[in-house]
């Protein structure tokens, strides 16, 4: 760390800070600020490039800090507004309106009082421009001020529109902090041998993160930033034959958008473990991997050209795509609200859940469960290699079984109405139950239950 840069940039914002209420929030945002801007700073320390010039030229990237500092008392304290400009701090509370703490403006119950009064004072009393004072007594230059007796509520209407203005500019939230970046700069790129790692595990909080298979035989991790301090940077670890992929430290106040690439080699076969919190998740052409975990809290997962003995997906909300999906052994997913897209995916073993949200899918193939509390689940099976069941609450359920599979069926909805399309030997034939046998030889069970709703089956 250089001393003079973090003299510097500490003796800004101690000078920006001073015009702000002191309090824990603002405490840690300094931390932030100064953490930032001097590994910004140094990294403009060149050989042509002194101190004083490096620190500038942050602070100048870094845009307008006041706007930052009033974001974050206008989200933390959401009934109070501030709003820093030109050297003066305004600040809107339930009390009232103040600008430089009450001593350049002040209104509040009490009345008005501009330059702590000196200037002009309007209260109960009367009216005082400098020495020139309007009560009941008349008009006068010596300043004294008697009582006034003219109602408060006519004083407000008559004051009212010409501070209309003035309230509604104090009053507007849009302080916009957001950092926009077309195309993110590369910060850091990091390389691992895989030869004898037995698990790769990605974990990061609030990132948009591609996972890809390469023809290299390095484990390459490359990250784009929005900001270039290190302490963003990922954090890596290797013990007992595991590789921890980390995010590094997340601001708490600074906006700040990642996007991570990592490339596998396409001969690691061990087991995969991607956690992301919050952000878009794309993973594609991997193959021959043994385990697969997949955790989403928020955002949309894409899985393309991917294969696994064991495919293990967990999304809290948003979308879950997989398209051209091979689970080996067994898929499992745990979807808890959101939608399910499948588009050509095998495995002879499914478990599928979901919460509330909707399950789709094309030119599938296998066997197993799908349990849904509520929302609606539509499945094309090209191929059932076993028995299904499926059950739903609430919701429509609408299956297209292969056309010349032979299969027993029992369909039930109990506050709802059963649809059996394809040619049938029936057993039960009401309007809440089917139950029969398609074809002349069965070679699994099909069924459906559900509390209510609509089951079709064609």
């Amino acid at each position: 760390m250089n001393e003079k840069i973090k003299t510097l940039v500490d003796q800004r914002l101690n000078k920006i800070f001073n015009d702000y209420p002191e309090n824990v929030e603002l405490s840690d945002l300094k931390e932030e600020l100064s953490s930032d801007l001097m590994s910004s700073a140094e990294d403009k320390l060149i050989d042509d490039v002194t101190p004083v010039i490096a620190v500038e030229k942050a602070f100048k990237e870094f845009g307008d800090i006041d706007e930052v500092i009033n974001q974050v008392l206008n989200d933390t304290h959401q009934s109070e507004h501030y709003k820093h400009a030109a050297g003066h701090t305004f600040n809107i509370d339930n009390s009232g309106i103040s600008i430089d703490n009450g001593e350049l403006l002040n209104i509040n119950d009490n009345g008005i009082t501009v330059n702590n009064g000196k200037t002009i004072k309007i209260n109960d009393d009367g009216i005082k421009f400098g020495n020139l004072v309007i009560n009941d007594s008349g008009i006068n230059f010596k300043g004294n001020v008697k009582s006034f007796k003219k109602g408060k509520d006519e004083f407000d209407n008559y004051f009212g529109k010409e501070f209309e203005d003035f309230d509604d500019d104090l009053n507007n939230e849009d302080f916009n902090t957001e950092v926009r970046v077309e195309t993110l700069p590369l910060t850091d790129e990091y390389e691992f041998d895989y030869a004898d790692l037995n698990k790769i595990k990605i974990n990061y909080k609030n990132a948009d993160l591609k996972v890809l298979s390469t023809d290299d035989n390095k484990i390459k991790i490359s990250e784009y930033m929005s900001r270039t301090n290190p302490n963003y940077q990922v954090k890596t670890d290797l013990v007992d034959g595991v590789l921890s992929i980390k995010q590094g430290e997340i601001p708490h106040f600074l906006p700040l958008k990642i996007r991570v690439k990592i490339l596998i080699p396409k001969s690691y076969v061990k087991a995969l473990q991607i956690i992301n919190d919050s952000g878009n998740l794309q993973v594609q052409n991997m193959h021959v991997l043994d385990k697969t975990i997949i955790e989403c809290h928020s955002g949309a997962v894409y899985l393309n050209n991917f294969e696994s003995q064991v495919l293990l997906l967990d999304v809290n909300s948003g979308k879950l795509t997989l398209d051209h999906i091979l689970a080996k052994k067994q898929l499992t997913i745990n979807d808890h609200s959101g939608l399910v897209n499948m588009d050509t995916v095998a495995t002879p073993k499914f478990d599928i859940s979901s919460k509330s949200g909707s399950i789709r899918g094309i030119d599938f193939n296998g066997a197993g469960n799908i349990i849904v509390k509520s929302g609606a689940i539509h499945m094309n099976f090209a191929k059932v290699t076993g028995d299904i069941n499926i059950e739903n609450n609430s919701g429509m359920v609408k299956l297209n079984m292969p056309e010349d599979d032979s299969y027993k069926f029992d369909l039930e909805a109990k506050e709802g109405i059963v649809h059996m399309k394809q040619a049938t030997n029936w057993l039960h034939d009401i309007m809440n139950l089917k139950e029969g046998i398609v074809g002349d030889d069965p070679q699994y069970q099909l069924t459906v239950r559900a509390k209510s709703g609509i089951i079709k089956v064609s």
